[in-house]
């Protein structure tokens, strides 16, 4: 059997349970695409389903899924780190990620300084992933990651959706690495 063919039957098999329990199935994505990115799964096996996914119809629900779940939930953790940094250099090293994120979708590395050096900062990337994805699912949405985060809505399939989820998983995984910042300040006082 090919590659190609075991990517369609892959790709049907994850369609499937889209149309089962689509928010289940987008709150599994979300949960599963920052440890699929640090694991090296996401560019073997997720990036080609999202390629064959967008040849069949032009937008993918994994690909709706990388743009909450990762760009946006690294968004908000470089945001936090502008405004609320642990350390005043941090400002410095996230503003770039930030921008970057926002203006091309894409650079997600940017926040793994961040989320190496405090667990609760890499839990809530995840818990914010799965978030997204949850909301993913329950908006049906398809959609792409690199493109500008401003600019995806317009290219989903629910503009509002996308919206939605894209400012969730922002927001949450701002508020999540805002706290972990200030409690890593307190306890040095």
């Amino acid at each position: 059997m090919s590659i190609h063919l075991v990517g369609i039957w892959f790709l049907y098999s994850i369609q499937q349970t889209i149309a089962f329990i689509p928010i289940l199935a987008g709150a599994v994505a979300g949960l599963l695409i920052w440890p699929a990115i640090l694991g090296g799964i996401y560019h073997a096996a997720i990036l080609p389903i999202v390629l064959l996914e967008m040849e069949q119809t032009g937008v993918s629900f994994l690909g709706a899924v990388d743009m909450v779940g990762l760009v946006m939930v690294a968004a908000g953790i470089n945001l936090a780190n502008i405004l609320f940094p642990r350390d005043k250099g941090e400002a410095t090293i996230a503003a770039p990620g930030f921008m970057i994120n926002m203006g091309f979708g894409t650079f997600v590395e940017s926040a793994y300084p961040f989320m190496f050096s405090n667990k609760f900062v890499f839990a809530g990337a995840i818990v914010s992933g799965g978030i997204g994805g949850m909301i993913v699912g329950l908006f049906d949405v398809r959609g792409t990651a690199y493109l500008p985060s401003f600019v995806a809505p317009f290219a989903s399939s629910n503009v509002i959706g996308l919206i939605i989820a894209m400012l969730s998983s922002m927001l949450c995984a701002f508020i999540i690495t805002t706290i972990a910042n200030r409690a890593v300040r307190v306890t040095k006082l």
